[in-house]
């Protein structure tokens, strides 16, 4: 019967020894449906507000980063949509830098982003990874699904996307 329970507490162990430690942001138990299962609200038009970013997701590795202190240095990427100006215009910080810019919605469901400033210097990947969707914001129509609490926006031919929370 000892060497049972000696056995099962070094399982146990091994299992709390791998949770992270340094993670900021975990996903909620009972929130299992980001991207491909997340919600829109075709009654939201716009982007307006301010988000942090929750989560990257790649569905051809079929893979989903959350951020931690290793790839975020204890940083966040928050981005500010405001399309009651003209332009319409969007800002944020990514980690130890900013970027700006204007928007335009393409369709009701897709915008571009031109006019990008951004600055890049020694910023974490959790960082980095935010400048993959700029870029092609830049370069093309990137589509976006809303609720009142989340923001989804599908880039790199639709195979990525990135998950904000509203703030």
């Amino acid at each position: 019967m000892r060497p049972s329970l000696i056995v099962i507490g070094f399982m146990l162990l091994g299992q709390l020894s791998c949770s992270p430690d340094d993670a900021d942001i975990s996903p909620p138990e009972d929130d299992t449906s980001i991207s491909p299962y997340f919600t829109d609200d075709p009654s939201i038009s716009t982007l307006n507000g301010t988000w942090k970013v929750y989560c990257y997701e790649n569905f051809a590795t079929k893979t989903v980063e959350f951020k931690t202190h290793e790839n975020s240095g204890g940083q966040d990427v928050i981005v500010e949509f405001d399309d009651t100006k003209d332009p319409n215009s969007f800002s944020g910080v990514k980690a130890i830098n900013s970027f700006g810019g204007e928007f335009q919605y393409v369709s009701s469901r897709e915008f571009k982003l031109k006019g990008v400033v951004s600055t890049l210097a020694g910023q974490p990947k959790w960082a980095d990874e935010f400048d993959k969707v700029i870029f092609d914001g830049i370069y093309g129509d990137v589509t976006f699904t809303i609720n009142n609490k989340m923001l989804c926006i599908w880039y790199f031919y639709g195979t990525k996307s990135v998950t904000l929370i509203k703030q």
